[in-house]
């Protein structure tokens, strides 16, 4: 079975090596401009929080409670943690940095692992199951 090998011949273009940056795309500026809207997709950003706005009282009270269900309901299975995680990611309360809650200020990786009643977890009421 022989090697696939390219050299600078084989990426060539008219015997023109390519210098800088190299992308199979269009550059913008030659698409047509009645389709560059159809091409270019337009994203909705999620505004963040970026700060934690529970009392240290309030971050305590809801450490104790997620302790006590934890203790007593054990942890949900991987595809419920991970529905979970991923609406936490969407939603705008969620700390990216440090992938906290904002309203509740806990650890959204290890809370989404609690089996308990969803409406009790989630101070949002946001998740289905």
């Amino acid at each position: 079975m022989a090697s696939l090998r390219l050299t600078a011949e084989d990426l060539s273009c008219n015997g023109i090596a390519p210098i800088g940056p190299v992308c199979p795309w269009p550059k913008p500026e030659t698409w047509p401009v009645e389709n560059t809207k159809k091409q270019v997709p337009q994203f909705k950003a999620i505004k963040h929080d970026t700060v934690v706005k529970a009392s240290a009282a309030k971050m305590a009270s809801g450490l104790l409670k997620n302790v006590g269900y934890l203790a007593s309901n054990g942890k949900v299975n991987s595809e419920i943690r991970q529905e979970r995680y991923d609406i936490c990611l969407e939603c705008p309360h969620f700390i990216e940095d440090s992938k906290r809650c904002s309203e509740c200020g806990c650890f959204m990786e290890a809370k989404t692992w609690i089996a308990a009643e969803p409406s009790l977890l989630c101070p949002k009421n946001k998740w289905p199951r």
